[in-house]
């Protein structure tokens, strides 16, 4: 069932003009839902989302876990009869929800992003290790991760899929060229590099 508001709905249009997708335009198949790989940890189920976005549900949408849990794989959008790609609606939330300042009980997987990008924009790529080890301690959960890991580790390093030099972080040539990237885009955000 398609609804169609004919008032002024603000939250709507901005989510619409950043995300570049018509939100009105969803059938509700729930086709996104079933092939979403994380919509069954989700506080509500991405055809509910944007249903909640027609209906102005500006307050419970922001702060949402779901919002935080999208990975942006289109798979959305490979299910969408419609072409739909929720995925695009879902980064624009994120955004929206930073920059009014929502908080969202789902904490892990923003500070996962954090890191990750750190660890991109400081050497020019992603260092897997670093990546994991910093992940760890900002979760507070070392000796448990790392515990974890000990089944796993030793047989990399035996079969040849890690070696010792996958352990410290090396920036590429171009580092300096990614650094750049980041900062002209925290710029056009409206951030100080």
């Amino acid at each position: 069932m398609k609804v169609v508001l004919q008032e002024e709905h603000s939250f709507l249009n901005e989510v619409e003009a950043r995300s570049g997708q018509k939100v009105q335009e969803c059938y509700q198949c729930s086709k996104c839902s079933g092939g979403c790989p994380f919509s069954r940890v989700m506080d509500y189920a991405p055809n509910s989302i944007l249903e909640m976005i027609v209906y102005n549900m500006k307050d419970q949408v922001l702060p949402s876990k779901s919002i935080q849990m999208c990975i942006q794989c289109g798979t959305c959008g490979a299910q969408c009869p419609a072409g739909f790609e929720l995925y695009k609606v879902m980064n624009a939330l994120r955004a929206m929800s930073k920059e009014e300042g929502y908080t969202s009980n789902e904490k892990k997987i923003p500070k996962m992003n954090e890191i990750f990008l750190g660890e991109v924009r400081n050497i020019g790529r992603m260092h897997e290790v670093g990546l994991m080890v910093k992940n760890m301690l900002s979760q507070g959960e070392l000796v448990r991760d790392v515990a974890a890991l000990i089944p796993i580790g030793p047989p990399m390093f035996l079969k040849g899929i890690m070696g010792f030099g996958d352990i410290l972080p090396r920036k590429i040539h171009g580092q300096a060229a990614v650094a750049k990237i980041f900062e002209n885009v925290q710029k056009m955000q409206g951030g100080h590099a």
